[in-house]
Formats: structure tokens, sequence, C-alpha cells
């Protein structure tokens, strides 16, 4: 018997399902340190940034900048802000489920709360569903394979078709689908 064996089965997979959400966010956070390095090394950031930067903000603002001080990668400026903006919603999601206390509502629904980033005595509450955490573990998978599409693209590290050798390879192991290189997706 494991101290988890005393949770009712509900609690069980809310647990699973932030798990899931925070492991997907990890290689999110990796695939991002990759590009941090990339560019702190061999496109100038560490001009600006004297030590790559670690917290998700940090490194948003770091890539932000290092892109708009290089004009070879100034064409996948658009592509780099809708994956920054997609990791920063996630970010959000994963910041409630992870640093709020909750209390469940039935099986399938829970309410997180935390104190107010503007008032500390007061609380901010977040409704969520566990489909809607578990899409969002999803998305996180999703959206590393995105992440190091982008980079070996934008850093030209591999030909496409090792690229999509290798994706391939990760995408069928993690059951998210491979992306495609068009910005627009």
């Amino acid at each position: 018997m494991t101290g988890m064996d005393a949770f009712p089965e509900d609690e069980k997979r809310w647990f699973m399902h932030i798990g899931y959400l925070a492991q997907n966010w990890a290689g999110v956070e990796t695939t991002l340190d990759g590009i941090v390095r990339q560019l702190h090394v061999h496109h100038g950031g560490h001009k600006f940034e004297p030590t790559p930067p670690q917290a998700f903000k940090r490194k948003r603002t770091f890539i932000r900048k290092a892109f708009a001080d290089r004009p070879e990668l100034a064409e996948h400026k658009g592509w780099l802000e809708t994956l920054l903006d997609t990791a920063t919603r996630l970010a959000e999601i994963r910041h409630w489920a992870l640093h709020s206390g909750w209390v469940t509502e039935g099986a399938e629904n829970v309410t997180l709360n935390r104190y107010s980033k503007d008032d500390p005595l007061k609380w901010e509450h977040h409704k969520l569903t566990l489909d809607e955490l578990y899409a969002a573990g999803e998305e996180c998978a999703g959206l590393m394979l995105r992440l190091t599409w982008f980079g070996q693209v934008a850093f030209g590290i591999m030909t496409k078709e090792q690229l999509i050798e290798n994706l391939s390879e990760l995408s069928s192991e993690i059951g998210a689908p491979l992306p495609s290189d068009d910005p627009s997706d």
C-alpha cells in the first residue's frame, strides 16, 4: 500500500492530469532552453544578457529581443510570436494547476484558488475541468514539437529530412501529431 491508495479515485485522476501537464510543460521549457542557448551562444544574445535566463517570462523576453536584433532571424518572427503566445497561455494554466489550492466539484470540475497578485489579502479563483487540464497537457506536448521544429528551421541545425525523421519518431512515442512547417499552423 502506498500513500496514494488513501486518496479517492477522482482525486487520483486530478493528480495524474496535473502531472501530465507538468511533465509536458517541462518539455516546452527544455526546448525553449535550447532556443535560448542557440541565441545566447551563436546569435549575440550574450551581448545583452550575460547568462541565459531560467524563468519562462525572462526566456520569452530574451528570445524576442534576440530575434529583433538579428536580421537573419527576422523572417521567423511571426511564427515565433504565435509559439510564444501559445506558451504564455499554457504557462498560465500550468501556473494555476501547480501553484493553487484546489477544491474539486464532483469528478470533473475544480475551482483553483490563489492569492491575488494585486491584493495580497484577496483570493483569485479559476475554474477548470479535468478535460481542459488534460488538453493543456496534450497541447504542451504538441508545442514542444512545434518549438523543436521552429528552432531547427530558424537556426538551420538539421536538414529538413533529418528533422522530419527525428520528430516522426518522437511524435509517435508521445502521441502528438507531427508539426507543420507552415507558421500559420
